[in-house]
């Protein structure tokens, strides 16, 4: 479900300095109230009565209701997503009666705050891009452009991306932006990652869906626990190579990747053959093979450098998914690793902003940079390659 901006947002703030503002967090006797602000507030893309019950109960979520003068005047909702420092404002509204008394810009600085106290560094939001007076709120509480979404509200709206660092020494990983490519199979996150890091070094590459479906035929294993295969470094660093990029290629293990969980023999032993095979071209390229895992100060250093990695992770701190996972990382610094995750999970509070540079803490990402039993950890660092 696409993000909610109230048109009602914006009006000359500050202009009956006697109102009491306030805010609290929403409880199960505010859902009637929240349904009626939804009612006035917006004619489509609207939150259900079964979504407040389970946000209030169960959402990874701060619901707060806005008070003027003791009466109900608009809610905002913010969103958190699991082991990241990212926060973002799903929804924020104002019903129309209560507009021009500065009660967004209270509902943006109380929901700024609650994110602090969830140890976020960051607050995002989507706006429509027509909606010139709720972008002019925002850019005024010191938020800015950081992308767009094409085709977002259920009208075919655009929607604009904004983030502001909510902390003091937050500072944004990179000034350019991933651009983003989601994958579109349940087993091509390492071509997806490796067809954003591969644009992000050469924006002039193109980004399709033929060339996600190729890299992944290049470079699986042709076989995983169950269904299509998921693919190696050794191919990824292949396919990468091919492509013109230089490339280096961190593997702690000099074993078949992903094998422990294959049960059957003759799955076992394609896996192997198509092991071998990956290793045995590697030999006769250019790519530097380090048989080790990358360290922390590497991994900044090729950051530092203006490299760009795709790296193995395993999802079970981020959705209890126990499956080998590829994401790109753009920026790191001191505290954090901003990775981008091509897996944008169809939830309906979701949107490509939780995914795209996320900030990560550096302890954080380093427990889930390794799979399975044998703690694979495995990274590809990708730069131009000198001609």
């Amino acid at each position: 479900m696409p993000v909610l901006i109230s048109p009602y947002l914006t009006g000359p703030h500050g202009q009956n300095s006697l109102n009491t503002l306030s805010t609290r967090p929403a409880t199960r006797a505010d859902i009637d109230t929240l349904l009626d602000i939804e009612s006035q507030c917006f004619s489509a893309d609207k939150l259900s009565r079964r979504s407040f019950q389970r946000l209030i109960k169960h959402g990874h979520a701060s619901l707060l209701m806005a008070l003027c003068d003791g009466e109900i005047a608009g809610y905002t909702l913010v969103l958190y997503r699991k082991n990241t420092h990212l926060a973002r404002i799903y929804s924020l509204a104002v019903l129309p009666q209560m507009r021009g008394r500065g009660i967004a810009r209270q509902l943006l600085q109380d929901a700024e705050q609650t994110a602090r106290e969830e140890r976020c560094i960051f607050m995002r939001l989507e706006v429509n891009i027509g909606n010139q007076s709720a972008i002019a709120l925002y850019e005024k509480s010191g938020y800015r452009p950081i992308g767009t979404i094409d085709d977002y509200y259920e009208d075919g709206a655009s929607a604009l991306k904004m983030e502001k660092p909510i902390r003091r020494r937050a500072q944004s990983g990179s000034e350019v932006r991933t651009a983003f490519y989601e994958q579109t199979t349940p087993f091509t996150c390492g071509p997806a990652s490796l067809m954003m890091g591969m644009h992000a070094l050469t924006p002039a590459y193109h980004m399709t869906r033929r060339e996600e479906l190729q890299i992944w035929r290049e470079s699986t294993t042709i076989f995983m626990t169950a269904g299509h295969g998921g693919c190696s470094p050794q191919g990824l660093a292949l396919s990468a190579w091919r492509r013109g990029f230089a490339v280096q290629l961190y593997c702690n293990s000099t074993q078949v990747p992903f094998i422990d969980s294959v049960r059957s023999p003759e799955k076992k032993q394609v896996i192997a053959l198509a092991h071998e095979d990956f290793s045995e071209q590697l030999t006769e390229t250019g790519v530097v093979l380090h048989e080790r895992e990358m360290t922390l100060a590497q991994l900044q250093q090729h950051i530092h450098d203006g490299d760009v990695l795709v790296s193995l992770i395993s999802t079970w701190r981020l959705n209890r998914n126990k499956a080998p996972h590829w994401v790109i990382i753009t920026a790191a610094d001191e505290r954090f690793v901003y990775l981008t995750d091509p897996d944008h999970d169809r939830d309906e509070w979701q949107s490509q902003t939780d995914y795209i540079d996320v900030p990560v803490e550096v302890n954080e990402f380093l427990a889930m940079a390794a799979f399975g039993r044998s703690r694979l950890k495995s990274t590809l660092a990708l730069s131009r390659r000198n001609s």
